[in-house]
């Protein structure tokens, strides 16, 4: 267990910190601060419900998958839910994570236990658990939104992925805009019981993110770079049907205008939909 005092902040990704009213006297760690001290990188903190539905769960799937390959961290609480979700799926996608619980980081005490090898496996993958507790301390009902104030500071971008009326991840929103960051909330049915509080904050001016590409574009960043730097993932025949995809295009249009037979121009777009270079809805084939 390491720990940095306040007036080591400066010239590290905990700089925001200082902005805090009650800015931490200092703050306990597990892994490399090091490792974040790019100035390009952007921080993303992504919070929402504890019994997220299987909506949700895709959708933040999704969206974190769209922002593999960009310099971003993910921030989460470590939490059932969204949360433990957000880091599973940063992990899977190569995204660096960082986690910020409720409680110590002592192996004793780091709530949830549930995700305790969550926690070790963020620590293995280069990521970072930051604490501003003592390593002993027990989650109590007043941690969390101590610690959500620390997650807000710290983000250029704040997602939200469903949150009651009546949710503590609505005093972490709260907090965003007071820090004045950046928030986006992923839009659900307006039937959904779990995501009123969300909805509402769309209602409010948080941007609805419907993929990565939307947060990404709020940052700064130009998607388009993106996909050129990894058409090196495709070989030849897939970069022929893929440079023949405008922004949308209808499969027919497709079949006619490639040089390969049709079952195996079907089969490459298969490939390329799989890879995450297209997408079909409303039936055209779309790059993503």
């Amino acid at each position: 267990m390491k720990k940095i005092l306040k007036k080591d902040f400066k010239n590290t990704f905990l700089e925001n910190l200082l902005e805090l009213h009650d800015c931490p006297k200092e703050i306990f760690y597990e892994g490399k601060l090091e490792n974040f001290s790019d100035k390009n990188l952007k921080f993303i903190t992504i919070v929402g419900s504890r019994s997220v539905s299987a909506y949700g769960k895709m959708a933040l799937e999704k969206i974190i998958k769209d922002l593999e390959g960009f310099p971003v961290v993910i921030i989460s609480g470590l939490a059932l839910g969204v949360d433990s979700l957000a880091h599973k799926f940063s992990l899977e996608n190569k995204l660096p994570t960082i986690s910020v619980p409720g409680s110590g980081l002592s192996e004793k005490v780091l709530y949830p236990r549930s995700n305790f090898f969550l926690a070790q496996e963020i620590l293995k993958k280069e990521g970072l658990l930051l604490s501003e507790f003592e390593e002993d301390f027990k989650a109590t009902p007043w941690s969390f939104p101590k610690r959500n104030r620390i997650m807000s500071a710290l983000s250029d971008f704040v997602l939200i992925v469903e949150a009651r009326e009546k949710s503590g991840t609505l005093i972490t929103a709260r907090m965003a805009l007071e820090y004045n960051k950046n928030m986006g909330v992923v839009p659900a049915g307006i039937f959904s019981e779990s995501a009123k509080g969300s909805n509402k904050l769309i209602r409010d001016g948080a941007y609805p993110i419907f993929s990565g590409n939307d947060i990404l574009e709020i940052l700064g960043f130009s998607t388009e770079e993106k996909k050129e730097k990894n058409l090196d993932e495709l070989n030849s025949e897939e970069k022929e049907i893929y440079k023949i995809i405008s922004s949308e295009i209808s499969k027919e249009e497709i079949l006619e205008k490639s040089k390969f037979e049709k079952s195996k121009t079907l089969e490459i777009l298969s490939l390329l939909e799989i890879k995450g270079f297209t997408e079909e809805k409303l039936g055209k084939i779309w790059k993503k």
